[in-house]
């Protein structure tokens, strides 16, 4: 009975509103504006995704671009630079410097050279025995050596200017020890223990 009551009451409110002059001017179109918000809302949001989505999937590209752009003008660049030291012969140099093969005629050779000054002369020449291998077609380019010691007589300034060109040779030589030993007169005896670089 209460729920019967209930009811009336409810239908009763609700007729009243329903015919309040307000709900029957713009009742109507109230309820259209909500209908066509929701769906509107519904029907955008989809593609307000999709445009997030491919906002965010065009920056990305535009990044991705940039980066590209940017290696490609550091290849370019050091593409350049290389071309710039081929010119120069700063190749040959390093070849020079850091042979692929022991080369052990032209270090007895850089290493007369550079003792050729005014009051000096060799007495010695002593290579460490070491092991050549047979070329191969990919070098592995791991760095060798080949131990040598140089003694060579003179006076101290001679020397020291041997030293000088031992340090500007062409040859890429890593001293290792350093000795002087007089000699019966005013001479001195110069002992340079040393390596010899190259690439295997």
């Amino acid at each position: 009975m209460a729920t019967t009551h209930r009811y009336f009451r409810y239908f009763t409110i609700s007729n009243q509103l329903l015919k309040a002059p307000f709900i029957k001017t713009y009742g109507s179109l109230i309820l259209t504006i909500i209908a066509l918000s929701i769906f509107t809302i519904f029907a955008i949001k989809p593609t307000i995704e999709t445009i997030l989505i491919l906002q965010k999937t065009l920056n990305d590209q535009t990044e991705i671009l940039s980066a590209i752009n940017k290696k490609s003008q550091d290849l370019s660049l050091g593409s350049n630079n290389y071309k710039s030291l081929v010119s120069q012969g700063l190749t040959d140099k390093i070849n020079t410097a850091v042979p692929y093969t022991p080369e052990v005629g032209e270090l007895t050779n850089v290493l007369e050279t550079v003792s050729k000054v005014p009051q000096a002369s060799i007495s010695a020449i002593q290579f460490q025995p070491f092991t050549i291998n047979p070329p191969s077609e990919l070098p592995s380019f791991e760095l060798s050596e080949i131990s040598f010691t140089l003694n060579v007589e003179g006076s101290y300034q001679s020397l020291l200017t041997l030293l000088n060109n031992l340090r500007n040779a062409p040859r890429l030589i890593s001293i290792d020890n350093i000795t002087f030993n007089k000699l019966e007169g005013s001479g001195l005896l110069l002992s340079v223990s040393g390596k010899a670089l190259y690439l295997k």
